[in-house]
């Protein structure tokens, strides 16, 4: 997240419960920047080269928070104790345990069942708990976003974005997704109302680019998402050159299939439904669609290493900032490492997203016109179909008390939780 850091300019401790941050230029968005972990620099080497390798990576003795590490069993749990030097006061929970459970369905059942006390849940799965005596349903808009990723670049040849002097990388592109009257025929071939009634069970809403809705100042409204026409998505990939010129039901051109492979993470049930629903939606219009439903961890080596097609995933804990660089600029087309896994390069959008978060003074009025912009360019180049906008959905286990989630966050009282079976 370099982005997130590069301006700081010092950190001086001021005393036990306070940092002073100074920043070498206006950040308008450094706020948020602050919930990012801290890291104690005294436990690392002075140069910092050690921060990949560090055991403190997989096992921190140091913490701010409500709780402080106790183990991790890789791919089981992470089991945490009571902080009680917390600087509100030490948490009523001795301790938590967060599982690694990636089937929804799974973790469905051990919440009923009492296994485990909190979990997210799908909205195919609310049925199940609704009257449920012992357990409460807590649902709320996600700041976050499903989308459908369009890998731009030639995933056989992932390059950086830029060089090491921070001049644009030519890309090697994608034999077919480069074309943005493709990415456009994708955007209108996808039947939205069907998708969000009978995929998210209505729970959801499409949207038109990356800034949501709660996020009035930035919102720009008057931005329309692609609409559902399939005459419209068939003309574009005519007019491209993608012809079914044997008659059998897949688009070539010089010779090459319209074919691609998308993937997403296996037990989502939402996105393996969306997923077969775009792989029959876009099979109507002549494209050959592999879809996969892969292991997680599998999906976050092929996006990160940009060695994909096409993705169905989502953006979660955006927060209160429309700042999200780490997607768009052309620094973070990184292999590997960088969240701009789409290999997206637009100068334009490369300085408007630096000048929104350089206003002198921060005034949201002056920032809104550089992230209307960003909307409308990302809207028309279409690195990301858009899907929905969502509401979040939680279940816990009626034996817990002092629940009190805020806007950006379910956990931030954490400390504050207790359970009501237990004597006083």
């Amino acid at each position: 997240r370099k982005s997130n850091v590069e301006q700081i300019e010092s950190i001086e401790v001021v005393d036990p419960l306070t940092i002073k941050v100074t920043l070498k230029e206006v950040k308008c968005d450094a706020l948020g920047d602050l919930g990012l972990a801290w890291l104690p620099s005294h436990l690392y080497a002075d140069d910092f080269s050690d921060i990949m390798t560090s055991p403190l990576n997989e096992a921190p003795t140091a913490s701010a928070g409500q709780f402080v590490f106790q183990s991790w069993t890789r791919d089981d749990n992470i089991i945490m104790t009571r902080n009680d030097s917390y600087w509100e006061g030490a948490p009523y929970m001795d301790g938590m345990i967060t599982r690694v459970v990636p089937d929804s369905g799974t973790r469905l059942a051990q919440l009923i069942s009492g296994e485990i006390d909190i979990t997210g849940l799908e909205p195919t799965q609310l049925t199940s708990v609704e009257g449920n005596p012992d357990i409460t349903v807590y649902s709320a808009n996600d700041d976050g976003y499903d989308y459908i990723g369009l890998n731009l670049a030639n995933p056989e040849n992932p390059q950086p974005g830029v060089d090491e002097n921070g001049e644009l990388i030519a890309q090697d592109p994608h034999p077919i997704l480069s074309d943005v009257a493709v990415r456009k025929a994708i955007a209108h071939a996808l039947d939205y109302e069907t998708i969000i009634n009978n995929v998210y069970l209505g729970r959801g809403y499409q949207i038109a680019s990356n800034v949501l809705p709660a996020v009035e100042w930035a919102h720009d409204p008057a931005i329309q998402p692609y609409a559902y026409d399939q005459e419209m998505a068939n003309q574009l990939l005519e007019d491209a050159g993608w012809v079914d010129s044997n008659g059998d039901g897949v688009r070539e051109k010089d010779g090459k299939e319209l074919s691609l492979v998308l993937i997403t993470n296996a037990g989502n049930k939402v996105r393996e439904d969306l997923g077969a629903l775009v792989q029959d939606q876009l099979g109507q219009i002549g494209f050959k669609i592999d879809f996969q439903a892969i292991d997680f961890g599998t999906l976050v080596e092929r996006l990160l290493g940009q060695t994909y097609d096409m993705v169905i995933i989502g953006w979660t804990g955006l927060g209160s900032d429309p700042n999200d660089d780490a997607f768009w600029r052309s620094d973070f087309d990184t292999p590997e490492s960088g969240f701009n896994f789409v290999s997206y390069q637009n100068p334009k959008i490369d300085e408007l997203l630096k000048a929104g978060v350089s206003v002198p003074g921060c005034s949201t009025d002056e920032r809104a016109p550089y992230y209307k912009e960003i909307q409308q360019i990302i809207h028309d180049d279409v690195p990301y179909v858009f899907i929905s906008g969502g509401v979040g959905d939680t279940g816990y286990r009626n034996r817990w008390a002092g629940i009190d989630p805020g806007p950006w966050s379910f956990y931030w009282n954490v400390h504050q939780w207790y359970d009501t079976t237990l004597a006083p």
